[in-house]
């Protein structure tokens, strides 16, 4: 199964998060076809965008999808969470090995992680409830099970020896992000509770607010960083800490990926293949004139001058026959990605510009184009390959949690796609209802299409996605 998500993440890049999700075998394999549609007056072609541009214009992240756990299952004291973290906490301090510090550190990590998907997911559920609909157990629930959860951690950290200062360390990276996240996401419900009238909100609001108040004198005791009203700069440098703390802590589930060309050595092998044909023509040129002409030297002279350059024509010529040929076998690159030092995922990625004749016809109806568009040349495609190989034994083996899938975080950077466009703004005169001139500023806007073909095993899916944007960057991404 393929699912596929995407977003707007700054002015000039969108995200596409894809999901894929498959334990029926021991390998599977996935395709995603992407064609993505630029007006020709943005003049992004073969010509003056290379492959190496587009590489560094698409970032793409490999990771593990967050196991899916509610926060009134996090605070259950026998949770998966709390054992597993317990044991390895118990194994470090039986033997404080490297490897049972990197494995605390690990459990560390996912614990802080699954923590804050299930805060984010269950807050903004609270958030989006009508007021007719408001449940205030819900709210005391949720507030009663996050006080657990952050609880457990540290009684689990009182546990850790107070003379190894790697893992102490590393417990108090979890649990100053963990009072970041508990004071954030209660902040959020305070903001939601102030445009709810129902009776029992004010007592819920004055619980929310204790929260708040606790985990903000727990860092100011801790000596944790922390937002100060008015003070700019050190709020600033928190920022950035939390940012910093945040990539930590999901470094657990993102993967570890080794890029590098796809079909190195078949190239090899074949651009041998084509010097060496191009000797061959140029032998057979020079061998029977020398035979013959052996007492003029000046003329061997010449035609082996005249042999050498057909040999370096040919050479070219064969060349490039051989690479067009290699590419429609190979991809660009080949990521290796690796999970706690075992290769668990394969991928292959590779770019081309084509033409309508070579994109399939269900690609183009899903990028539904007008009459008037399919009579004249509006667009240049570029065709994004990748192929994912997921092998589930190997992650079933080195990942004790809930396997939910392998999330592919792609962001695509569109700021030099901008580079030529016009004004963001035209101004456009009318007749007003009085019959005077009206001068009016109109958005001036450029469309890109990007169709994706989602293929997993004899399932095959289309999504096609439109994205409005300006000179002053992006400024839609809808579904269509």
């Amino acid at each position: 199964m393929i699912q596929v998500q995407t977003s707007i993440h700054d002015r000039f890049s969108v995200e596409f998060k894809i999901n894929f999700a498959d334990k029926e075998q021991q390998h599977r394999l996935f395709k995603m076809n992407s064609w993505i549609f630029v007006p020709n007056s943005l003049n992004i072609n073969a010509s003056t965008y290379s492959k190496e541009q587009f590489y560094r214009d698409v970032k793409s992240n490999i990771r593990l999808k967050t196991p899916r756990f509610t926060l009134q299952q996090l605070a259950d004291a026998e949770a998966t969470t709390v054992r597993y973290l317990n044991t390895a906490v118990q194994n470090y301090v039986v033997a404080p090995s490297a490897a049972c510090l990197q494995d605390l550190e690990f459990h560390i990590k996912m614990y802080v992680a699954i923590y804050k998907s299930a805060v984010r997911d269950e807050t903004k559920a609270l958030q989006l409830v009508k007021e007719s609909a408001f449940n205030p157990e819900k709210w005391k629930a949720h507030l009663v099970a996050m006080r657990r959860v952050v609880r457990h951690y540290r009684e689990i950290m009182r546990k850790n020896p107070e003379d190894s200062s790697d893992s102490a360390s590393i417990f108090q990276y979890g649990d100053e992000y963990m009072s970041h996240l508990t004071e954030l996401y209660a902040v959020r419900l305070l903001r939601t509770s102030v445009n709810l009238s129902v009776r029992e909100i004010e007592e819920i609001r004055q619980d929310i607010r204790a929260l708040i108040k606790e985990e903000h004198q727990y860092k100011i005791d801790h000596e944790y960083a922390h937002f100060s009203v008015g003070n700019i700069e050190e709020s600033r440098d928190m920022f950035r800490h939390q940012h910093i703390l945040k990539k930590y802590i999901e470094s657990a589930l993102y993967l570890k990926s080794d890029s590098q060309p796809d079909g190195a050595a078949a190239q090899e092998i074949t651009l041998s293949f084509a010097a060496g044909f191009a000797m061959l023509v140029s032998m057979l040129i020079a061998l029977p004139f020398q035979k013959y002409l052996g007492q003029y030297p000046e003329l061997i002279f010449i035609i082996l001058i005249v042999a050498y350059m057909f040999k370096d024509r040919i050479k070219e010529y064969a060349r490039k026959r051989f690479a067009h040929r290699l590419k429609s076998r190979f991809f660009d690159l080949k990521n290796k990605v690796c999970f706690r030092g075992k290769e668990v995922v394969n991928i292959k990625e590779g770019m081309d510009f084509i033409d309508d004749k070579k994109t399939p016809e269900e690609v183009l109806q899903s990028r539904g184009r007008s009459d008037l568009e399919n009579r004249i040349p509006l667009e240049q495609i570029i065709l994004y390959r990748k192929q994912v190989e997921i092998d589930n034994e190997s992650l079933d083996q080195r990942y004790e949690y809930r396997y939910d899938g392998i999330n592919d975080i792609t962001r695509l950077h569109l700021q030099q796609f901008s580079w030529k466009m016009d004004d963001p703004e035209a101004n456009v005169s009318m007749l007003d209802s009085g019959g005077e001139i009206q001068t009016t500023k109109i958005p001036r806007v450029y469309y890109l299409h990007v169709v994706l073909q989602c293929v997993a095993g004899d399932m095959i899916e289309y999504h096609c996605f439109r994205l409005m944007m300006c000179r002053d960057g992006i400024m839609e991404c809808v579904e269509i």
